[in-house]
């Protein structure tokens, strides 16, 4: 395997374990990696894919908000030692970035277009934060959610899911509201193997309910 790349809908669930195990196939031979709105990917396991590919030459982590400008940087610097060169570098969506980083960065990638961050036609340029702060998304599948979509809040707090999600994830059986993949960690009194059995964190609060508890409707 020369090309490693993750892009939604299975960009949310990517962690940095899955990601070495990912990678780790390609036995230090990788010069791709594209890795598209990976969100719980950090600059530890980003790094530690890096220190075991270094021929990488083309490198795209756009939308990745847990990584650090520091932190590409210093992924950047390794993949340009021993005259190896790193042709692409995308890192639309991670935040964070400033003059100063992306002219540390111009000192490995000389080579004009190489850099790829932020381009917004016909608007003043500002540092890049990310989409995800100005654009809401699915939490599940991370699809943009426009003033017409329908969406439905999630039990996990604060979050929202597509309606094509909302109807695929299990939810709370007091509530109704689903918990995303993401937050299944936090469903409470789910010890059985139906996964629909469950109460969120808040009903579980208010009811004191078990999973096995039933439910009565008058």
């Amino acid at each position: 395997m020369d090309q490693g790349g993750v892009e939604p809908p299975l960009s949310p669930r990517l962690t940095d374990v899955i990601l070495w195990e990912f990678t780790s196939k390609s036995a230090g031979k990788l010069n791709t990696l594209i890795l598209r709105k990976c969100r719980r990917v950090t600059n530890i396991g980003f790094r530690r894919v890096v220190d075991a590919n270094p021929m990488i030459k083309k490198l795209i982590v756009t939308g990745c908000t847990e990584l650090v400008p520091e932190g590409i940087i210093a992924c950047v610097e390794t993949l340009t030692k021993n005259n190896h060169k790193l042709e692409t570098l995308h890192i639309n969506g991670v935040p964070g970035f400033t003059k100063d980083h992306l002219s540390a960065l111009s000192t490995y990638l000389p080579q004009e277009g190489a850099i790829d961050l932020e381009k917004r036609e016909g608007r003043k340029a500002r540092e890049c934060r990310g989409c995800w702060y100005c654009v809401p998304r699915c939490m599940e599948c991370a699809v943009c959610l426009g003033p017409d979509t329908e969406v439905e809040e999630a039990a996990c707090g604060g979050d929202v899911v597509c309606l094509a999600c909302c109807q695929a994830l299990p939810k709370c059986r007091f509530c109704n509201k689903p918990y995303c993949t993401s937050h299944s960690s936090l469903r409470q009194g789910n010890t059985t193997t139906d996964a629909a059995m469950f109460a969120c964190q808040a009903c579980d609060y208010r009811t004191g309910a078990s999973a096995s508890d039933p439910i009565v409707l008058d």
